[in-house]
């Protein structure tokens, strides 16, 4: 798994690549890592793109549960940009597809008041 960081209107994004799974991240830690800097940085808005995500398993979906969980404790939220198919399934088996906003492009996703569009509709499904 990669994990790129970059910003949009201050928002972090996180450009995910490759399989988020249990045997390409030994120490189960891909998502953690970064998503604990920018909460230490008071950075608690974030977007993950998942658009060059191949694969993901039960590992990767408690990353996202996990990260989730992290932000919302420091008062942000995350959501999702362009997930496959595949993953979009598994949200949806496993009901992360209520708590995490998914958009189908980083455009949809983002404009001058995406933090207040993107993160009021997922307090709202809570």
């Amino acid at each position: 798994m990669q994990i790129i960081r970059r910003y949009v209107y201050d928002i972090p994004v996180l450009d995910l690549a490759g399989r988020f799974i249990v045997c390409a991240d030994p120490e189960r830690t891909a998502l953690r890592k970064p998503v604990a800097m920018l909460v230490s940085e008071g950075r608690v808005n974030v977007l993950l793109h998942f658009g060059r995500v191949t694969d993901i398993d039960a590992h990767g979906l408690g990353e996202l549960a996990w990260g989730v969980t992290m932000l919302r404790r420091s008062g942000g939220q995350m959501a999702l940009i362009a997930p496959n198919l595949w993953v979009r399934r598994l949200l949806a088996l496993t009901k992360l597809d209520t708590i995490l906003p998914i958009y189908n492009t980083e455009a949809d996703a983002i404009s001058p008041a995406m933090p207040a569009r993107l993160f009021r509709a997922a307090t709202a499904a809570l």
